[in-house]
């Protein structure tokens, strides 16, 4: 990963250590680093770190860091998903939007588990077996920060968190067979309970009435509405329309009888909640980018400065203390 998720996964990695208890002073300076790009070196240089101190089955759980985070805009990001489906494509979204070279697949997910496979892009390079370890466990992380109960993993048939027999991991490590994972969880729908924060931290979503002030009739601003709820959703005509309770073709129609296309209310939509980010909150430009649903920080770039003239950067210098918060 890089950029803003490279630095996130290297903090929970850290808060991670510090919770079993190993010695971060070795890696600590990672944590500091002006640059926010950290290369796949220097994480697999930590994981290393914490594999020579507390063996395998500590990798599973450096992902725990995760929960001293709360207040994180990626946290925020991903533990505001409504279930585990959703945060497991919000993750497969982001691996993608940083453009990893690693990647979690999504082989089968259902009301209680999930079967997901871990690759790599480049062939002939599987990710390693700690980076295995290490992401599977901030998995696990994930789904229990969603309120999930009884979250455990297997590899190969064989329970590794939340307790794992060091024997057993270590074999399946040294034999290259930790890229194949079942995820499983109770039944219970997540907690309805917000993360713990104790700052004052942007809320997860731009507010759902940005595209109130637009001509557009009742039917767009539903729509505006609906993909607002939740950005980070690949939204199509197909799924917002039955969100709506109506058929695509409909839907179209009908925004076509107003002069209007999805497309266009789709764009207008993610323009508004990118230019409310960047004026109301503190979220670098990566994160802004991600959290309103563009495919990466070039497609963010592009796409804003066609419609305002202006990159994020720029707009966000020229008007972050003036009182419209709204593109032209």
């Amino acid at each position: 990963m890089s950029d803003f998720a490279s630095t996130a996964m290297v903090g929970v990695m850290l808060k991670g250590m510090a919770r079993l208890g190993l010695d971060t002073r070795p890696v600590q300076h990672l944590a500091h680093t002006e640059d926010a790009h950290i290369p796949l070196q220097a994480k697999q240089t930590l994981a290393a770190t914490a594999l020579a101190q507390g063996g395998w089955a500590s990798l599973l759980h450096l992902g725990q860091g995760f929960h001293d985070l709360a207040d994180a805009p990626l946290h925020r990001a991903l533990a505001s998903a409504p279930d585990a489906a959703t945060l497991l494509a919000r993750w497969c979204r982001l691996e993608k939007y940083v453009h990893s070279r690693h990647r979690v697949l999504c082989l089968q997910v259902g009301p209680t588990q999930a079967t997901l496979q871990h690759i790599s892009l480049v062939p002939r390079t599987p990710p390693a077996a700690a980076e295995d370890l290490v992401v599977l466990g901030l998995l696990c992380a994930l789904l229990q920060a969603l309120g999930l109960r009884q979250v455990s993993a297997q590899l190969q048939g064989v329970d590794v968190f939340p307790q794992a027999d060091a024997q057993v991991l270590h074999n399946l490590a040294t034999q290259g067979r930790t890229a194949h994972w079942t995820l499983h969880w109770a039944e219970d729908p997540p907690s309805t309970l917000a993360p713990h924060s104790s700052t004052s931290l942007p809320p997860a979503q731009a507010p759902h009435e940005l595209c109130a002030s637009l001509d557009w009739p009742n039917l767009a601003q539903r729509c505006a509405a609906t993909m607002l709820g939740d950005l980070m959703y690949p939204h199509t005509v197909a799924s917002v329309a039955q969100q709506m309770g109506l058929s695509a073709r409909s839907l179209q129609r009908q925004l076509q009888h107003h002069g209007l296309r999805f497309s266009q209310v789709a764009a207008e939509v993610r323009l508004r909640a990118a230019a409310w980010w960047l004026l109301e909150s503190p979220l670098s430009l990566a994160e802004i980018g991600f959290v309103c649903g563009y495919a990466d920080q070039a497609h963010f770039n592009r796409s804003y400065k066609r419609h305002t003239g202006l990159a994020p950067g720029a707009y966000r210098t020229s008007f972050g203390e003036a009182s419209a918060v709204l593109p032209p």
